[in-house]
């Protein structure tokens, strides 16, 4: 609301429900930190790169029957094939069948199981560097994507040899019978690890050691005869957070059942005898409450209303002082206020029965219940935490129930509607789809249409530009790429977020960096033009990148393009940064000169223009004349050469 004081004309904000800028100064809303922190929460480690992460693993990890023989097939022909029952920690063998080989000069990475750019092949054996040790998950993959790898594996393993790699490959076991026969040989199947066995080699990393007692209770005894890996050790992050919160005392058995509490599956029964027996009305607040546990009792009351309204269940047509107040109806669906204000259930683990129970039960209601967490996290006044978990908690029952498409579809709908006010949620929507283990491809792929489509709202592309710098990249650099790649040609100048993002991610090993060379199109894209110039200037100062003869042919080949495609204007700085970062080169300067000689070689009229840059950059810096009139000398012998007016300079 505003208001005209007297002699005085401005505006008078008594009440803002957004950021609001209060002076003459430009105002700076920082939802891109707010996005990056969220991310730096819900982003996975990295398992496959990082040595910290792996060798975190290592320490938790317990040997599986089969994982001997598939070390012996490894160590002797450089592949192996793992294949076992979905949950019985396939990946983590594939992850530690690497990790144990000695580190080299290669690198530890995750080979792309989508095939994105690459659609005339399956696996590109560009991607191969001497001594690497990879990581091929085809656990999720669909039948036309596994038949395609097998049809390609066999030369593709020949390069892995000849190149002195080694490469691990996780099967879909639902396609085991697809599988071919000659790949047989080469594979081996991986058994469950003693669920008990896992369990306590986890908690001894904590800290806790349980007794033999302890751990025969039967809730306990039963969890671990059959619950898969991955569930053993988020189960183990439980027990130490409940301890972690108090407990009561050392005593393992609470903690443990506060732990097994919090698992869905232990309250489904009682969630619904319970949820048989409530009105309409309540179990709306009881289903509102399960998305929104913990809040206060005024977001309660909003959001069970706004859910009854998109349902279109009847109201209470009474005087609201008529009504039951919110007191008795917490009462009645078992909860209460907590010491903090926040209303829980009183009984631990319910909030995430009910929720697995109505996604389950109440499935028509699904596509309602999209639309409900759409509205709700558009409130100004919903504290961050509270989204937080709201998104989270929603994002579990779509891809528990098949329903993936569903958090993408909020990051459309949020995507360019709100200035930037929901990045932060457009990103956790989409990362925990990618930390999906059953989805994480297909969010993949979806993010990759999404980069090639042209028009893209602003505030979903900047999203995307986040979780695939921050959250693709930790298991997936060589997709992440390919997305940031697509989304910098896309935004053109306009927006250099990508460009700078995908800059960042490559200057993080010469891998990458030589696989973005590769893709670059200088002659057709501007932004390509702008990423090689400055991917030169770092290639310039990094002597392993400049000493490669990969990378110096790729930059022949970039400086060429750029030389006979893009103005003066564009690149006589940039060349000019070359020949600086030549000075300090010492033996290698011959490098960094032959390539852009021979690159201005291939081009007529160029090699005058190079002649002109560098005869103007000599005397730029008077401190430094007489070492850059020196190598203006050698650079000009080689100009020379390229004429044909001279001796050859010896190639190197």
């Amino acid at each position: 609301m505003t208001e005209r004081v007297e002699g005085h004309f401005g505006s008078y904000v008594h009440q803002a429900h957004a950021p609001l800028s209060t002076g003459d100064g430009p105002q700076f809303n920082f939802y891109l930190r707010e996005a990056v922190s969220r991310l730096a929460d819900r982003a996975r480690t990295s398992l496959a790169i990082a040595y910290d992460d792996r060798h975190w693993l290592y320490q938790r990890f317990v040997y599986p029957s089969g994982f001997r023989n598939a070390r012996n097939l490894l160590r002797d022909h450089g592949t192996v094939l793992i294949t076992g029952q979905p949950g019985s920690g396939r990946r983590a063998a594939a992850l530690m069948l690497l990790h144990e080989l000695s580190e080299g000069a290669g690198s530890f990475h995750e080979l792309p199981d989508t095939q994105d750019d690459t659609a005339d092949r399956a696996l590109d054996t560009a991607l191969i560097g001497e001594h690497d040790r990879m990581l091929l998950d085809l656990s999720s993959s669909d039948a036309e994507r596994y038949n395609a790898v097998q049809a390609e594996l066999s030369d593709f393993r020949s390069v892995v040899e000849a190149r002195s790699a080694r490469l691990v490959v996780v099967l879909p076991q639902q396609f085991d019978y697809l599988r071919r026969q000659e790949l047989r040989w080469l594979t081996t199947e991986i058994d469950r690890p003693e669920g008990r066995r896992l369990l306590v080699r986890y908690l001894r990393k904590d800290g806790i050691r349980p007794g033999p007692d302890d751990l025969s209770t039967p809730q306990l005894t039963q969890y671990t005869a059959g619950a898969a890996m991955r569930d053993l050790a988020e189960l183990a992050g439980l027990i130490r957070r409940a301890r972690d919160a108090g407990g009561s005392g050392g005593d393992f058995r609470h903690w443990c059942d506060r732990a097994l509490a919090e698992r869905a599956d232990s309250r489904r029964p009682q969630v619904a005898d319970f949820i048989a027996d409530l009105t309409g009305r309540q179990r709306a607040l009881a289903l509102t409450l399960a998305m929104f546990h913990g809040c206060a009792p005024a977001i309660v009351l909003r959001a069970a209303n706004s859910l009854q309204d998109l349902l279109g269940h009847p109201g209470d047509d009474r005087p609201r002082l008529d009504h039951t107040d919110l007191t008795a109806e917490f009462k009645v669906v078992k909860a209460g206020t907590d010491k903090d204000g926040g209303v829980r259930f009183l009984t631990m683990g319910f909030d995430a029965a009910i929720r697995a129970h109505f996604w389950t039960y109440l499935s028509d209601l699904r596509q309602r219940f999209r639309e409900w967490v759409r509205d709700c996290v558009t409130w100004h006044d919903l504290p961050q935490r509270n989204r937080t978990e709201l998104i989270r908690w929603f994002a579990e029952q779509c891809l528990a129930s098949g329903r993936p498409y569903d958090l993408w579809w909020l990051a459309e709908q949020w995507g360019g509607r709100h200035a930037g006010r929901l990045l932060a949620d457009i990103c956790q929507a989409l990362t925990e789809g990618l930390n999906s283990d059953a989805f994480g491809r297909a969010f993949r792929q979806k993010i990759y249409e999404w980069s090639l489509t042209p028009g893209l709202p602003k505030d979903l592309r900047q999203a995307l530009v986040l979780v695939c710098a921050q959250v693709m990249a930790v298991r997936h650099p060589d997709q992440a790429l390919v997305r940031l790649h697509h989304l910098a040609r896309a935004a053109g100048s306009d927006d250099r977020a990508a460009s700078e993002a995908l800059l960042a991610l490559v200057r993080k090993g010469r891998r990458l960096f030589r696989m973005l060379l590769g893709r670059l199109e200088p002659e057709r894209w501007p932004t390509d033009a702008a990423i090689l110039l400055a991917m030169a200037s770092v290639a310039s100062r990094t002597r392993a990148l400049f000493t490669s003869p990969t990378v110096r042919e790729r930059l022949t080949d970039g400086w060429a393009s750029v030389l006979r495609h893009r103005s003066y204007e564009e690149w006589r700085d940039p060349l000019a940064d070359w020949l600086t970062a030549a000075l300090d080169a010492g033996p290698y300067q011959e490098h960094l000169l032959a390539v852009v000689v021979e690159a201005a070689a291939r081009n007529s009229g160029s090699l005058a223009r190079l002649h002109t840059v560098a005869r103007d950059w000599v005397p730029a810096v008077p401190a430094e004349a007489g070492e850059r009139r020196a190598l203006f000398a050698v650079l000009e012998r080689r100009i020379d050469a390229a004429h044909g007016i001279a001796p050859t300079v010896p190639s190197l």
